[in-house]
């Protein structure tokens, strides 16, 4: 979540909301923007997604966390363990979000094609 530095109240009110979970910083060096960001899974299992299940989204960004909610639980749970469950939760997180205006199209169509492949990237990175 972003807001501009101006408006980092907002930011603040939200991760206090959330518990106190995640951080605050910069978005970048030349950026004014400020970014709230959560990446402990245990966070997001036990404050982020049960928030926003009590609550949910007025927009099309509901759609949008029910896919990182799946995620989210998938992995939790090891489904990214397998080749066939990594295919899966790498395919639902790339179709998020415009269908990732910042992936690099040729890695996702060797890795959404083959199952195998995906299980190779997640040991190397």
């Amino acid at each position: 979540m972003s807001q501009n530095g101006d408006r980092a109240q907002v930011l603040y009110l939200i991760q206090r909301r959330l518990g106190g979970c995640g951080y605050i910083k910069r978005n970048g060096r030349r950026d004014n923007a400020l970014v709230f960001v959560i990446r402990r899974r245990e966070d997001l299992l036990n404050q982020v997604i049960p928030f926003f299940e009590r609550s949910p989204l007025l927009s099309s960004k509901q759609v949008e966390f029910n896919k990182f909610s799946t995620i989210v639980t998938g992995m939790a749970a090891g489904l990214h363990r397998t080749p066939e469950g990594f295919h899966e939760l790498l395919r639902l997180a790339v179709s998020m979000n415009g269908n990732g205006r910042f992936r690099r199209e040729k890695w996702l169509e060797v890795i959404c094609s083959d199952p195998e492949s995906s299980e190779t990237v997640r040991q190397t990175g």
